[in-house]
């Protein structure tokens, strides 16, 4: 049986980009500088919803500084991106909680992020 997806639902599109491992005279990472990126990863069709920290979407719960969760086909996503990737969606930039197979089915990713200022 599949789940019938709205129309439109995944009308959001993800660009997921690495630092580059560039430091500062002190030998801190340098996140500030667009520079000190690189794109991994473009135009995932995705649906993004908007959440606070500790809810429960989809039957599982966020993390605390979440404050919105992706969701999108599986494959659709670079397999290297972690916690230490950012994700920018219609030119926010978001850091990166967590990113899971939620059934485990290799179908569907849920990725979880947090607003970066």
């Amino acid at each position: 049986m599949t789940i019938r997806k709205r129309i439109g639902m995944r009308r959001f599109r993800a660009t997921f980009w690495k630092h580059d491992g560039t430091t500062d005279d002190y030998g801190q990472p340098t996140y500030q500088s667009e520079s000190d990126w690189d794109q991994v990863g473009g135009y995932w069709p995705c649906e993004m919803i908007t959440t606070v920290g500790g809810e429960i979407v989809r039957g599982r719960m966020t993390h605390e500084k979440t404050t919105h969760v992706l969701y999108g086909e599986y494959y659709g996503v670079p397999d290297e991106v972690n916690a230490n990737y950012r994700c920018i969606i219609d030119g926010r930039k978001y850091g990166i909680s967590c990113v899971l197979d939620a059934d485990g089915l290799r179908m569907e990713k849920r990725i979880e992020l947090r607003g970066e200022n």
